[in-house]
């Protein structure tokens, strides 16, 4: 993944903060704009970290500006929920190191030495700060089945410089299926498959 990753920064000519995102959406329980949704209480600050209530706040400023309709849980459809996790993550890439090597070779009777320059692939390896954002959409009414499923994950420096467009490139996908990235650094987030 980390390969298409360099692969498609590399493509569009410069390098650009992209997150992976991957949705799950049940064909028998349509998800629509018109759809009531209902979120949970992210706001107690006596029970919730700040990163959860700071990311509830998000997912409804960004649920707001995509259109879908919020409900009170007693008059929704679905009921929304969502983890924000931060961990660190191993991320090899490779290196290329000049190396410099001594060879001996015969030309007629005489042997000749040399120096050859080469450029020599090694793996590195970096801890990486990611931030995980995943969200499920449930229906209230029977049977109580978890119709949508969402995730999206990024470098935690990204999603801290672009915040809304990590939230709205997830939730602009709630009632599709869909498998990408999206890039970080534009207005409206592009998903690409």
């Amino acid at each position: 993944m980390v390969f298409s990753l360099t692969l498609l920064a590399c493509l569009t000519g410069c390098e650009h903060p992209y997150a992976r995102l991957s949705t799950l959406q049940d064909p028998k329980y349509p998800v629509s704009h018109t759809s009531k949704i209902a979120l949970p209480d992210s706001s107690s600050s006596t029970t919730v970290d700040l990163a959860t209530r700071l990311a509830g706040e998000s997912l409804k400023e960004q649920l707001q500006t995509l259109g879908f309709n919020i409900a009170p849980a007693s008059e929704a459809d679905f009921q929304l929920g969502f983890s924000i996790t931060e961990k660190d993550e191993p991320v090899t890439y490779d290196v290329m190191v000049p190396t410099m090597s001594t060879v001996m070779t015969s030309v007629g009777p005489r042997e000749v030495t040399g120096t050859v320059m080469t450029d020599q692939v090694v793996p590195h390896t970096r801890m990486v700060d990611k931030t995980y954002l995943s969200v499920t959409l449930q229906r209230i009414q029977a049977p109580p089945v978890e119709v949508w499923s969402g995730h999206i994950v990024a470098e935690t420096g990204d999603v801290q410089k672009y915040r809304a467009v990590f939230f709205r490139s997830l939730l602009e996908n709630i009632g599709a299926t869909v498998n990408g990235v999206a890039q970080l650094d534009i207005d409206e987030a592009k998903t690409k498959p």
